[in-house]
């Protein structure tokens, strides 16, 4: 019997006793029937952040009914304590089989991922009910099942853009075959993780301030962004925000900062890393013939909202938190992801969703992209059949399911139809331009580096110039 959805194995896990073999090699008897007390059980722990056990038990229902020699044991945790108890664990050898991380930290953990096999043969245990006479059920069978697993190409054909970036690596070539070396003109890819639902940045609209200000109509470019927020904003002489129109120029007190200024960036055509993915190029001028460095405008732009001399200013590090002051009703725009969605929709507040605004001419609803994908320990003990269940997980059918019931958006682009929520529809409709880029093996540190250069920035500590140069080296470091 041959499955084709993606899967591994390692040795056969079923324990005949000596007696049904004996009957079996000599032909007596009926097939071999054996207790399940017998089998010797798979057991995989599973730790996630983002999906509860409301979300998954039931797919793992299902896959433990299809393989019943495999439990799976599934922890759900706070994002606050995930990484140290991972880390911990792990160290002790008592980390999970299976865990999830953010897209951008494969070069983080890539030491301890057990990268995808290309298949696995695995025994699947048939289960016959308890018949007459029975007590329990017993062992009708075992069948031997060819799994083919997830490809590269499927990734590229089958996904959103943004995720071959995220999980797909180049696979080193072995140093004793020599032979192998000297053939290769490129190295075979590896699938290092599978997402089980993606993410972008939009914008969330607070519908009765824009209607307060005569605004009808979500703005679409930038440009008209800036105008909406100078009529909404009410600053008093001492420069206290009245009514904020916009949370943006700020790192602490906003939704995921960097990855506003990123999207600002891209959409203006800056090379966030070089090609060989060696060092930061956001700081480097884009158009060299009237000298115009994009990435500098973009930190300009962004920085601006807090900047008391800007006729933009509208936020700065005193205010709350943005996504609760928006939940509030007391702020206009807000940049955000679908994973805010549910949130946004237990509050009161009057709102609605629209992509992010363009630069004027822009030809594409470039946004970040910005989800967490699901690996295996190379520490497994069971890492094919760990492949095995993300493999099952990600046939469409699974997919699917997660997206009906979770609210959040299937990694694969065929999927995009079948979302009824009109708010979360917009997130969808963006991801196939949305964007993201190599973080290297200190993700976390490249990021703080982002955040000190806005925060240099904004305190005046360092020029616009300066700051974004020092970026870019900070940037850098963490790549090597």
């Amino acid at each position: 019997m041959t499955l084709i959805f993606m899967l591994p194995a390692k040795s056969t896990i079923i324990k005949i006793t000596l007696l049904s073999a004996l009957l079996l090699l000599t032909g007596f008897g009926c097939k071999p029937r054996a207790d399940i007390g017998e089998v010797e059980n798979i057991e995989l722990s599973y730790w996630q952040v983002w999906h509860n056990s409301y979300e998954l038990q039931p797919l793992i229902d299902e896959y433990q009914k299809l393989y019943p020699n495999v439990k799976i044991y599934f922890k759900n945790l706070r994002f606050e304590e995930y990484e140290a108890e991972m880390l911990k664990a792990l160290a002790e050898d008592k980390g999970p089989d299976i865990f999830s991380i953010p897209h951008n930290w494969i070069g983080l953990y890539e030491n301890i991922i057990a990268p995808q096999p290309e298949s696995a043969t695995v025994e699947k245990v048939v289960i016959r009910p308890p018949g007459p006479g029975d007590l329990k059920p017993t062992i009708a069978g075992i069948e031997s099942e060819n799994a083919i697993f997830l490809k590269p190409r499927d990734i590229k054909r089958n996904y959103y853009p943004f995720v071959k970036d995220d999980v797909l690596r180049e696979e080193e070539p072995n140093a004793d075959d020599q032979s192998t070396q000297k053939i290769k003109v490129s190295q075979d890819e590896q699938i290092m993780a599978l997402p089980l639902y993606v993410d972008v940045l939009a914008l969330y609209y607070n519908k009765d301030i824009l209607e307060k200000n005569e605004i009808f109509d979500v703005p679409q470019t930038w440009e008209r962004f800036q105008q909406d927020v100078i009529k909404i904003a009410k600053v008093d002489a001492e420069n206290k925000i009245l009514q904020a129109a916009a949370a943006l120029g700020a790192t602490g007190n906003i939704i995921r900062s960097t990855d506003i200024l990123t999207a600002l960036m891209l959409q203006t055509g800056v090379d966030m890393i070089d090609q060989e993915n060696n060092y930061a190029a956001f700081h480097k001028t884009v158009r060299l013939e009237d000298k115009y460095n994009a990435g500098l405008e973009a930190l300009r732009f962004f920085t601006d909202f807090s900047d008391t001399t800007k006729k933009v200013y509208t936020w700065n590090e005193s205010q709350e938190q943005a996504l609760e002051t928006f939940k509030q009703g007391r702020l206009a725009y807000l940049f955000g992801y679908s994973y805010n969605l549910a949130e946004i929709k237990n509050s009161k507040v009057n709102f609605g969703a629209a992509p992010l605004p363009l630069p004027k001419g822009a030809v594409s609803n470039i946004t970040v992209a910005n989800y967490w994908v699901e690996t295996v320990s190379k520490k497994s003990a069971h890492q094919d059949w760990a492949w095995h269940f993300l493999n099952w997980l990600s046939q469409p059918q699974n997919l699917l399911k997660l997206q009906n019931s979770t609210g959040k958006i299937s990694p694969l682009k065929s999927q995009m139809a079948e979302i009824k929520d009109s708010e979360l529809s917009v997130f969808a409709a963006q991801a196939p331009y949305a964007q993201a880029w190599y973080h290297g093996k200190r993700a976390p540190d490249a990021e703080e580096a982002m955040i000190e250069m806005i925060n240099s920035a904004v305190s005046g500590k360092r020029s616009l110039e300066d700051a974004l140069s020092y970026g870019a080296q900070q940037v850098t470091e963490t790549l090597r």
